[in-house]
């Protein structure tokens, strides 16, 4: 009775992706196995003629109770600047459908993990001429850092990371997310850079890793001006939040935010997203957040 119930609302499938093999036994001899319902949608469902388990695709929204369409307008909308308490005025004002601040962070951290290493996946024709710095950012009350690195041909994100100090490991750890040891690496005078620099790319040539290595004075020389300006951007975001209430979200924002910068944010300099000049074209849609989510979620 349950199931003609859901059947008489005529719920719209809302399935996307279909599966490459059974995520049991790895078969690929799958057949359509009807739908699973909840209280807005329907998916369809699979069953594997080799093991005869039946199962349901996660596209990034499995056993969500909110339509995935709210949930990634609440991300752009908190991206674009809005706080997690204007996002829910904000619904409770233009739409029938109601969603809680504590909701929307759940969803920024959720997403922030899945999308965080996604970048990886893709080979990146990058210039190889890379800046990095490091920005102040207010956790309960205490300085914390960020820090980043841009590739100057693309203005793609190449790394970052969030830290308690500002000391040499959290430089080290910046380059080690790198992939690619860069043709050129541009800094300031801070000191972490140079045992990190030493400790990951330098090599017994002094000489050499000064070629490499080149290290910059704020107040004369202004190349590092092209990290900066991403900051300012960063800067712009967070400074209406007036502080981060922990680590977590700290991390898990400024890690979406770099999604949002590479992925999404059409770059004013280059007409297009950064990701798309390092020569990867997604094909988003509209909706950029969804097939984001979308294509991150298609592990097979």
């Amino acid at each position: 009775m349950k199931y003609k119930n859901n059947k008489s609302k005529k719920y719209k499938n809302v399935s996307v992706i279909k599966p490459k093999a059974c995520p049991f036994c790895k078969s690929k001899t799958l057949i359509k196995w009807g739908f699973r319902f909840n209280h807005t949608t329907k998916k369809q469902r699979w069953k594997c003629k080799s093991c005869s388990e039946t199962f349901t695709l996660d596209d990034g929204f499995f056993k969500m109770k909110h339509k995935k369409e709210v949930v990634t307008q609440c991300i752009s909308l908190y991206m674009n600047g809005l706080s997690l308490r204007k996002i829910k005025e904000h619904f409770n004002q233009f739409s029938d459908y109601g969603v809680s601040h504590q909701s929307v962070l759940n969803w920024i951290r959720r997403y922030a993990i899945l999308l965080k290493d996604f970048q990886r996946k893709f080979d990146l024709k990058l210039s190889g001429q890379y800046h990095a710095d490091e920005i102040f950012v207010k956790c309960k009350k205490e300085q914390h850092y960020f820090w980043d690195m841009i590739d100057k041909g693309t203005r793609v994100l190449v790394s970052s990371h969030y830290s308690e100090k500002r000391d040499y490991q959290s430089a080290k750890i910046l380059f080690l997310k790198t992939e690619n040891k860069p043709i050129n690496l541009f800094t300031d005078s801070l000191p972490s850079y140079n045992k990190a620099f030493r400790k990951v790319w330098g090599s017994r040539n002094r000489k050499e890793d000064k070629k490499i290595w080149i290290k910059l004075k704020a107040d004369k020389d202004k190349r590092n001006n092209i990290v900066e300006r991403i900051q300012g951007t960063i800067r712009q975001r967070i400074k209406v939040m007036r502080n981060f209430k922990d680590k977590k979200s700290a991390e898990a924002i400024l890690s979406l935010f770099v999604v949002y910068y590479n992925f999404i944010r059409v770059h004013q300099g280059i007409n297009k997203t950064p990701i798309e000049e390092a020569g990867v074209n997604l094909n988003l849609g509209k909706n950029k957040w969804l097939d984001l989510i979308y294509c991150a979620s298609q592990k097979n």
